[in-house]
């Protein structure tokens, strides 16, 4: 039985963002890496695409980003035992959908992705970042300033 599930409500579009959200983790003391063009390890590999990236998990499992047609990633992860969750899942109370659980289990990684995409979008729209805090229950504050 397969427990590969592809999330595409949470679309992966900037890989600079990807790449430093992934950076951010591995600050936090997450044992994980960014590799390209590969396979997540999941419960019978045989179900899982190759992924243009993948990241590398410290445990049995890894979640992928497929390219979709209109150019952004949607995320390939395996949700057996939440062995994700545990490593890169949100901290807050589980939501009662599927759906929801299954982005729980992704809930740091999304957060700080959403982080620097916002950052990256600022930069591109001619603002400066003066600060970006996360609060105590988990909520990013951007401090922006027009150049």
């Amino acid at each position: 039985m397969s427990h590969v599930t592809t999330i595409k409500t949470v679309p992966i579009k900037d890989i600079s963002a990807l790449t430093k959200a992934v950076a951010n983790l591995q600050a936090k003391g997450v044992k994980c890496e960014l590799i390209q063009n590969a396979k997540p390890r999941v419960h019978g590999a045989d179900s899982a695409p190759k992924c243009e990236y993948v990241l590398k998990l410290d445990g049995p499992y890894d979640v992928g980003f497929k390219l979709q047609k209109d150019g952004s990633y949607s995320t390939v992860m395996d949700t057996y035992q939440n062995h994700v969750g545990k490593r890169i899942g949100a901290s807050c109370p589980l939501p009662s959908t599927q759906e929801g659980r299954t982005q729980h289990q992704m809930g740091q990684l999304f957060q700080e992705y959403t982080k620097e995409a916002t950052i990256n979008a600022a930069i591109t729209s001619g603002y400066m970042v003066e600060s970006a805090t996360t609060d105590a229950e988990g909520n990013v504050h951007l401090t922006l300033a027009g150049m």
